[in-house]
Parts: structure tokens; sequence; C-alpha cells
């Protein structure tokens, strides 16, 4: 098992991505903590899950976009675990009308929201992290292909994940005496709820334009995310990987 022994937080991960990765973590040998900020009874499946595959696992619930509620998330776990060798910071704001907003309509709340979550969210997960984190732990970003390609909509929410990279490439140059790898999953289109936001003939055509011919599934982050916060990937750090059925090539 390539995280036998280890300790791994993963932000928004009672449903989509997130839950497949904790389920991953746990198969692979980890003890995991479940974060969410509404979905309770989702969290709750999550965490039965890790224990059926035979390890420990909390929900911890807080909106990270609140500092103080992330610092009292992470004393929770340091309550209970003692430390964290991993940290997946998933958890994102999504808002399809944010998403979709044209450029007339944008407002500074919209900044604010995302980059709330998704960018000081992040850091403050990292930092809380790194007080309990020993030599060797790993913590995994997530971005998403708009930011090397651009795209039509999505404005707010790229600036955002563009920022993810950065502190990326920031945090492993400072982190690697420590052999703290810090690397990021640039993801491109994964079957989560944001399909929800287009209607059926907008989803084929964007599966169309895929060279695969398929959307990835949240296995596929999943699998990506194991091999990150694993000693497979030991000399990797500060590294964007992307996961996109070839839409982006760079």
């Amino acid at each position: 098992m390539r995280l036998k022994g280890k300790v791994a937080v993963v932000t928004g991960s009672s449903t989509g991505n997130g839950a497949a990765i904790a389920r991953a973590f746990a198969k692979e040998g980890a003890d995991v903590v479940v974060h969410y900020r509404s979905s309770d009874s989702e969290a709750k499946k999550v965490v039965a899950a890790v224990k059926k595959a035979g390890r420990d696992s909390i929900a911890v619930r807080g909106d990270i976009a609140i500092r103080a509620e992330t610092e009292a998330m992470f004393k929770e776990i340091k309550r209970k675990f003692g430390r964290v060798d991993v940290l997946v910071n998933n958890a994102g704001l999504a808002d399809g009308s944010i998403w979709n907003s044209p450029i007339e309509k944008i407002t500074r709340e919209m900044w604010e929201r995302v980059f709330s979550v998704d960018v000081f969210g992040a850091f403050d997960c990292s930092q809380n992290a790194l007080q309990m984190m020993p030599d060797g732990g790993a913590i995994v970003n997530v971005s998403s292909t708009p930011v090397l390609a651009g795209d039509t909509q999505g404005l707010v929410y790229a600036c955002g994940k563009g920022a993810v990279l950065t502190m990326t490439k920031m945090l492993a140059k400072t982190l690697a005496p420590k052999r703290i790898r810090v690397n990021c999953m640039i993801l491109g289109s994964i079957k989560t709820g944001w399909l929800q936001w287009f209607d059926k003939a907008a989803v084929d055509a964007l599966r169309s334009s895929i060279p695969m011919g398929r959307f990835g599934e949240p296995e596929d982050v999943a699998n990506l995310a194991v091999f990150l916060a694993s000693a497979e990937s030991s000399y990797m750090t500060g590294q964007g990987i992307v996961l996109d059925g070839g839409e982006v090539t760079h």
C-alpha cells in the first residue's frame, strides 16, 4: 500500500473528486480526514467507506473562506491524529452563474467569493497543515486547464486557479529543503456537478472536443492524487500535471 500509515486531509471531500480521492487514499493505507462545508450526510458516507477499508477517519466541517473556521478545523485534526502527512487542497467554489457571467456582468463580489475559497482557503489550509507536517510530506493542489489555454467563459474561476498554480510553484521552492513536495493537478473536463450548468447540446459538444472522446472520472483524478501523495513521486515538486484526455497540449 502506497500510503500506509499516513494521515491525509482532503478538503471538499464529501462528494465528487474529493470523495473519490478520500476513498482511494484509504485503499492505499491512509487514515483520512473528510472535510465538508455543508454536505454532512454525504461526508458521513465517505467516512464510512474509509472505515470499511480498514482505516480511521473523521468528518470535519468548516468554511475555508473563513480563516477562524479553518484554524478550528485543524485544531480538531491535531487532537485526533497529531499530524498531517498529506494535504489535498481540493475544495473550490463551484457557481455556474459566476462561470457563465459575461465580462460586463462580473462584479468585485464574484472575485472575492472565488478567491476567498480557491486561493485564500487553500493557503490557509496549507499554512495550518504545515504546522504539523513532518519532513517528507506532500501537498496536492487543484487547478484547471483554462489557466493554460484560456477559455471564453470562467474568467474569475480561471484567474483563481492560476493563482493556485503559482502558489504551488512558490511553496515547492520554499519547502523543498524539508522534502515537503507541492504539486498541482491541472484538471480538464471531469464528470462532476459542474456539467449541470450546461444543456445537453453543450455537454455533447464539449465531450466531442476531447480527443479521448470521454469526460474524466473522479477516479482518474484520485489515481493521480495517490501518485502525487506517495513516494512514487518523491523527486517531483513544483509541477502542474495535466489530466484532461488530450484537450490541452503545451
